[in-house]
């Protein structure tokens, strides 16, 4: 076999599916790389990797030789713990990416103790509220709100994600409230724009299943603000503007001081914005996927502690 480091080129070449990808994650170039990967097919004796002008994917060699070098890199890895006594103290730069609203809302506050708490670790906090290609974008780490997460990343589970369907008081007293998911067709609903179809929500009940109902059906979303921020939905709630679905972490101190109100709290909101259902912590798998590096690691120890069993915005009991 090649060297431990042309199979650690490669392998991030495969992880990254491409070489701009893996120079970044490596911190070297892309002829370097490149080079490295050639030198590897050399020594083996076959080609590695189909190359085109958009994208790199390995043969099938090249599948059998990525499998082998990440349990020869993962071997490395332990044998130099092993010897070193002890893991490395966490330091570096680490790049985070989060979504803005949990961002500002939940994720810097946090942030603040993660640095006093190690501070060799200079944290790039990166607020997007797209999808970040970690490989391509050079993130060490994305949280990520999904129901599940993308095939070729490793995915750390670190809380669930409760939606609630609420409006402000002030509303509330002005329109009444809704009884039912069928009275919800005489409000004023707020909704995000983004979504694949913003005029239709959907709920389920623990007895009695799924309701939904589209905007032209007997639920209607007329004079609706339409929005693609948790934050922008929120401000728009307490304004007394309608009813919203949003996510208890972007509205739970609301909840418990009383300026929003949860609404038929027996029925679930579903699909959609409510598919986000989970918080992840997620990684390119690199050369040795149950061992991140040590920066990455304490990340995601301190978030699993931070969040616990019940996350801090669902602990107090909300009205």
């Amino acid at each position: 076999m090649g060297r431990l480091e042309d199979l650690q080129a490669f392998a991030r070449v495969v992880d990254a599916r491409g070489f701009s990808g893996a120079a970044r994650l490596l911190g070297t170039t892309k002829s370097a790389v490149s080079k490295q990967v050639v030198r590897l097919e050399d020594q083996l004796g076959t080609r590695l990797l189909h190359r085109t002008t958009r994208s790199v994917s390995p043969t099938a060699e090249g599948h059998a030789v990525y499998e082998r070098a990440l349990r020869l890199l993962d071997e490395a890895l332990a044998l130099e713990t092993e010897l070193a006594g002890r893991r490395d103290e966490p330091r570096g730069v680490l790049r985070l990416s989060v979504s803005t609203a949990f961002g500002n809302l939940q994720c810097t506050a946090l942030m603040a103790e993660f640095c006093a708490r190690h501070p060799q670790i200079d944290v790039v906090l990166g607020l997007n509220d797209r999808y970040v290609d970690l490989a391509e974008e050079g993130f060490d780490v994305v949280l990520r709100l999904t129901h599940r997460p993308s095939d070729g990343l490793v995915a750390r589970r670190l809380a669930a994600i409760r939606f609630v369907l609420c409006a402000a008081p002030a509303y509330l007293a002005a329109h009444g409230e809704p009884l039912t998911v069928a009275e919800i067709a005489s409000h004023r609903c707020l909704r995000f724009g983004y979504l694949q179809s913003p005029d239709r929500w959907r709920f389920r009940h623990a007895g009695l299943g799924e309701a939904g109902v589209e905007t032209r059906g007997a639920l209607r979303f007329e004079s609706g603000l339409t929005a693609n921020s948790s934050e922008s939905l929120r401000i728009a709630a307490l304004a007394g503007m309608g009813l919203t679905v949003l996510p208890t972490y972007a509205i739970g101190a609301d909840l418990r001081a009383g300026r929003l109100r949860a609404l038929l709290p027996e029925w679930q909101p579903v699909g959609g914005l409510a598919d986000a259902d989970t918080l992840y912590a997620v990684y390119l798998p690199g050369r040795t996927p149950r061992h991140p590096a040590p920066k990455v690691r304490a990340l995601i120890d301190f978030m699993l502690e931070k969040m616990g069993e019940v996350p801090p915005w669902d602990r107090e009991e909300v009205a």
